[in-house]
Order: structure tokens, then C-alpha cells, then sequence
């Protein structure tokens, strides 16, 4: 199982390295985000990541297709399904599945959340360089309120327990998507518990229905 692992890891990070080889040219921001972001930020998974997930705004997302054209396995189009509401595309690189997800959205019965790429999450990724290539990765701040929100407690738990060990480094970003997006009492109650913090002391965005 051990040596199975390791060679998946060698596979992923093969692909990583010729994705952002491809990407180099790119104009606006773009994140790792998914079980690789985790990964890379030493967030601990049951199992080694299985694909490649890549968040940007729109417009970027364009650019990045452009790029990475030749091993696209679909066209950019369109998705709406369940909570999420995105511009989507897949590509196939060396052994992995690629996904760009453009202008993700999350819509549930008490919050709606809106990924902002380029003028917040970028801003305060963390750098992971493997390899001599570096990567922009999505914050634990989003992946805390994203798996919180499709409920997944197998990474949500684990990304907490992170953000615990060093709160400072997380902390002024969620309270930026929680001003900045639309949460129920509820939810922000359940990030403080995880996180043991006073959010709901602190300023907070109230969820009314609507879209953001």
C-alpha cells in the first residue's frame, strides 16, 4: 500500500509540474485547490489525491484553457448541479484528471458563497514549491468553509484541526468570506466550534435567501 502511494505521489506531482509549466504565460491568478492543496499543506487524507483541482476567476479560467488546450477532454461550458454553480473543464494530464472550475459558486439552504479569485483568495495563498515549481494553493479559510458546507467531516475536521494549530495565519480571511458572503447563524456557530474561536462575536454576514 506504502509503495502504491509513493508512486501515486510521483505520478501527481509529474502532472503538477507539466501543468504549471503550461501555465506560465497566464495573466490572472489561478489556485490549487482540492486534496492536492490539502496535501500540499500538510492536511492529512485518508488516501492520496486522485485529481487535480484548479480554481479561478472567469475570466482567467478562459486564459487558462487556452493553455492547456491540448489536453483538454471536453469544452468549458456551463454547470449547474446541486449546491455549486461553476464554468467547468477537464483535461488530461500524464496519469491525472484535471479540473478547471471557473467562477465557483456553493448555494445551500444557509449560505451562499461565492469563490473570489483574483481580489481575495490569491492574495493570501500560501506558496508551495515542489519540484523547483512553485504553487499558489487555495486557503484553509475556503477549504474549511467549503467542505463544512457539503458536508464532508473527513476533510473538514482534519483542516480545522490545521487551522487550529496556527489560527493567526487564517483567521483575517475567514472573517473576510464571512463578510463578504451570506452565512446562517448556524453555520458560523459550527466553524466556532471547530475552530474555537468567538466568531459570532465578530462581524458576520447574515444569510437572507438570496444570492450574495
Amino acid at each position: 500500500m506504502q509503495q502504491q502511494e509513493s508512486k501515486a505521489y510521483a505520478a501527481l506531482t509529474e502532472a503538477l509540474c507539466k501543468l504549471a509549466a503550461s501555465c506560465e504565460e497566464v495573466d490572472g491568478a489561478w489556485l490549487l485547490g482540492g486534496s492536492c492543496g490539502l496535501w500540499l499543506q500538510g492536511v492529512t487524507l485518508a488516501a492520496a489525491p486522485r485529481d487535480i483541482d484548479i480554481y479561478a476567476d472567469l475570466a482567467t479560467a478562459g486564459q487558462l484553457h487556452e493553455k492547456l488546450q491540448r489536453f483538454a477532454t471536453d469544452e468549458p461550458r456551463h454547470d449547474r448541479s446541486g449546491l455549486y454553480t461553476s464554468h467547468l473543464s477537464h483535461y488530461r494530464i500524464e496519469e491525472s484528471t484535471v479540473e478547471l472550475v471557473g467562477g465557483f459558486e456553493v448555494h445551500t439552504s444557509g449560505a451562499y458563497y461565492r469563490t473570489e479569485v483574483g481580489v481575495l483568495l490569491a492574495r493570501a495563498a500560501q506558496r508551495v514549491t515542489i519540484r523547483d515549481t512553485t504553487f499558489a494553493v487555495m486557503p484553509l479559510a475556503h477549504e474549511l468553509v467549503f467542505n463544512l458546507l457539503r458536508e464532508r467531516p473527513d476533510r473538514y475536521l482534519p483542516i480545522a484541526g490545521r487551522i487550529r494549530q496556527a489560527p493567526g495565519r487564517h483567521l483575517a480571511l475567514l472573517d473576510e468570506l464571512l463578510t463578504r458572503n451570506e452565512w446562517s447563524a448556524d453555520l458560523i456557530g459550527r466553524m466556532a466550534e471547530l475552530l474555537d474561536q468567538p466568531l459570532l462575536s465578530r462581524p458576520w454576514r447574515e444569510y437572507r435567501g438570496g444570492e450574495a
